[in-house]
């Protein structure tokens, strides 16, 4: 008798999670329908008014239980990330105006103790503003659109790098770096974990031309971040970044064990979610149509068929940055001062530059 009471027990129980997932699809289908009647506003006006009759309703939708595990399926314009640990999630989503600007919104979803906390995301910075390079709360967030979150442990606590694009405005776009910090109560923007040419940075900010496209990608592998090198389209147009497109060479940022390091002039790996195309061509000796795959293959300019006198730099492969480098170093508080010392005395006396390394120049002092 006592089994056949687990039983019905254990039936009612799974009925029970089934009908719980069946009714956040329900809901899902309805927060949808208010989606697409956001998506369908053609005024700038109307597109506000829109996103907050969305948000309210996917903050009510956010409350209910079970929704930090559940697999969205009908929310095709928004974006919906999962930390790889399982503990944070982000829901974000962009709009677009008329003028070809952009403002975001979304939720960060935080699991603590079997708990979900959400914290709402407003974008509190005007697209012709410049984007903050300090540390910010989440309301004062800038606005972007993330595609990839990395956590990484910096300290004795866990951080997570974060991948972004922000569609600025009709003459710029941007890519963005940047690192969610979570404390008990607040969530804020921006780390002291980004090293440039010997300059500590909180966020990395990528300003390039509306008509470029930047990419930007984490290589699981090497653990590092890799993107297109920008460079002004003309000599003259430097520092203006409406004008800067990737010139094909790349750089990264890759983590130490304490920083996100920059390296420039690194090659690039193709990328393994990468699905060749199919493409027609014209066979020049039969005269015929052929369909043929995009070859996936890249040039190594490291190889012996390569003339090295055509280049002025050092292109550096994932492989012969790893030679003689060691492992990254635990969290030593000691060892972490000395290395963020370093960086910033920089006693070696070398800074990188596109590739190659050049010795400062000091003054002596006159007696």
């Amino acid at each position: 008798m006592q089994l056949a009471q687990k039983i019905t027990f254990l039936i009612f129980l799974s009925t029970t999670c089934v009908l719980g997932q069946i009714n956040l699809e329900v809901e899902e289908i309805a927060l949808n329908k208010v989606l697409i009647e956001f998506r369908q506003a053609i005024s700038a006006e109307q597109m506000d008014a829109q996103n907050e009759i969305f948000k309210n309703e996917f903050r009510d939708f956010l409350a209910l239980p079970g929704v930090f595990d559940y697999k969205f399926k009908h929310l095709e314009s928004v974006a919906i990330l999962e930390s790889p640990d399982k503990k944070i999630r982000i829901v974000n989503w962009n709009i677009e105006y008329p003028d070809m600007s952009y403002a975001y919104g979304g939720f960060i979803l935080i699991k603590s103790n079997k708990k979900t906390r959400v914290v709402e995301l407003s974008d509190a910075v005007d697209a012709y503003e410049s984007i903050p390079k300090g540390t910010i709360d989440f309301t004062k967030w800038y606005g972007a659109l993330y595609y990839k979150i990395v956590p990484f442990e910096n300290g004795n606590k866990t951080e997570y790098l974060l991948l972004g694009w922000d569609g600025g405005t009709t003459g710029s776009n941007f890519k963005i770096m940047d690192v969610l910090v979570l404390g008990k109560r607040s969530v804020r923007f921006g780390s002291p974990v980004f090293i440039t040419n010997n300059k500590l940075e909180k966020r990395i900010v990528f300003e390039y031309s509306n008509q470029a496209v930047m990419n930007m990608r984490f290589e699981e592998k090497y653990g590092r971040v890799v993107m297109d090198h920008l460079s002004p389209e003309a000599p003259s147009l430097e520092g203006l970044y409406s004008y800067y497109v990737p010139d094909l060479s790349y750089d990264s940022y890759a983590y130490n064990g304490a920083y996100w390091v920059l390296t420039e002039d690194v090659i690039a790996v193709n990328d393994p979610e990468f699905k060749p195309k199919s493409f027609i061509q014209m066979n020049a000796r039969t005269g015929k149509l052929e369909r043929k795959k995009l070859k996936k293959d890249w040039i190594n300019p490291t190889g012996s068929k390569t003339n090295n006198d055509d280049f002025n730099h050092v292109a550096r492969t994932p492989e012969s940055e790893m030679v003689n480098k060691e492992e990254p170093q635990e969290y030593n508080k000691k060892e972490q001062r000395k290395l963020r010392r370093s960086y910033r005395k920089d006693p070696s006396g070398l800074s990188i530059t596109t590739g190659k390394y050049k010795r400062k120049k000091y003054r002596q002092k006159t007696p």
